[in-house]
């Protein structure tokens, strides 16, 4: 996201970011040594996020600023041993629930403790702050995006925090609880992993389709076995009824 098309703030970092940013040239760098990156904000210490930043650990002399809860900066910097990759040149920032803080002249951004565990390497453990979600406000359109893509349930803040946006981007990982096990690819539960299931009576899209009517949800960071990947499906059919979208590649939008 950018608020003049120049600095670029990167909601999480997976480990194929060079090849995002060589798809998009907005990320391109435009000096020898430098990037447009000014910062990542991350809402939770999954590993694929340390692996992107590990690839971005040459950013050049200025560096950007990476934002995250404590816990995450914790888990990142302590039992990743990613520290040398974060410091220097880059400046490691903790969100604080509810505070807003100013990433440029324009942008804003909070984050919301959500339902959610630590990753599978910190023995998935419940503590405040181990996932968040992202508030961004534009001060000067008055434009709100909410960036939720891993909670593990929808709560009075989730809900809260939802209706409070103009768009927000929320957790597509799984359709079904027992998806993986379906595709033989893993016997593991999509809540065990710490996802809430978009399907089913008990998914988000049952429980947060109120909100939809004022918001425009859109489903993101899905896996490849979710059916809301095809539009042909039964499911992306009914995440439409219920008036949600599904992210695209190349989606841009403006506030």
């Amino acid at each position: 996201m950018s608020s003049d098309g120049e600095a670029w703030w990167l909601i999480n970092v997976s480990p194929d970011i060079a090849q995002q940013i060589e798809a998009f040239e907005p990320l391109q760098p435009r000096a020898l040594r430098g990037s447009p990156i000014a910062g990542i904000l991350l809402t939770d210490a999954n590993v694929d996020h340390m692996g992107g930043l590990a690839v971005l650990r040459q950013s050049g002399a200025r560096g950007f600023t990476i934002w995250s809860s404590a816990v995450v900066r914790s888990l990142a910097l302590e039992q990743v041993a990613f520290a040398p990759f974060a410091m220097p040149p880059h400046r490691w920032e903790t969100f604080l629930d509810g505070q807003s803080h100013a990433l440029d002249d324009r942008l804003s951004v909070s984050a919301i403790a959500v339902a959610g565990t630590t990753p599978g390497y910190a023995g998935r453990m419940e503590a405040p702050g181990a996932v968040v979600a992202i508030a961004v406000a534009d001060r000067e359109t008055g434009g709100r995006l909410l960036a939720a893509p891993v909670f593990a349930a929808v709560d009075p803040v989730l809900r809260n925090a939802l209706a409070s946006a103009d768009v927000a981007f929320i957790d597509g990982s799984f359709y079904a609880d027992d998806e993986l096990a379906d595709f033989g690819v893993d016997g593991k539960a999509a809540r065990r992993l710490g996802h809430l299931p978009a399907g089913g009576a008990d998914g988000s899209l049952a429980l947060l389709a109120s909100e939809a009517r004022g918001t425009r949800v859109i489903y993101a960071h899905l896996n490849n076995t979710n059916p809301l990947v095809d539009p042909a499906s039964a499911a992306y059919t009914e995440a439409e009824t219920h008036g949600f979208a599904v992210a695209e590649d190349g989606l841009m939008l403006t506030l």
